[in-house]
Parts: structure tokens; C-alpha cells; sequence
């Protein structure tokens, strides 16, 4: 089996520093964003649950009874 060359070797080594400085940056990027998701998702789950509460209302009430289908396949 033949050893392939490793694709880095043709990136000049001052093009990889460079990425390499970045690397912290595109790190915390992604934990800000993750974050924010989850803090979204709280807030509107917060405000749905006091929404809620405040009148009376749940998701699981239904306006209307659910047909009945006693012949249905």
C-alpha cells in the first residue's frame, strides 16, 4: 500500500499559523451560538409556561370534542 502525502505539506507554514490564531475564535463563535439557542429556548419557554398560567389555558384543552369514528378502518 502506498503512503499518501499529507495534504498540509503543500500549505505554506504561514498560512497554518495564521489559521491556528483563529482557532479560538471560531471555538468561542460556536459556544456564544449554542448558548444564545439555549437561552432563546428558555425565554420563550418561560414565557409560554407564565402565558399559561396567567389564563387558565393549557395546550392539552381542546375547544371541541374529537369526532368519534366507531367503523373506521
Amino acid at each position: 500500500m502506498f503512503v499518501q502525502p499529507s495534504l498540509l505539506s503543500a500549505v505554506p507554514s504561514g498560512v497554518m499559523d495564521t489559521t491556528t490564531d483563529f482557532a479560538p475564535l471560531f471555538v468561542g463563535l460556536v459556544v456564544v451560538l449554542g448558548l444564545s439557542i439555549l437561552g432563546l429556548a428558555f425565554a420563550i419557554s418561560v414565557h409560554d409556561t407564565r402565558w399559561a398560567q396567567r389564563t387558565g389555558k393549557k395546550d392539552s384543552a381542546q375547544s371541541a370534542p374529537a369526532p368519534q369514528f366507531p367503523e373506521a378502518a
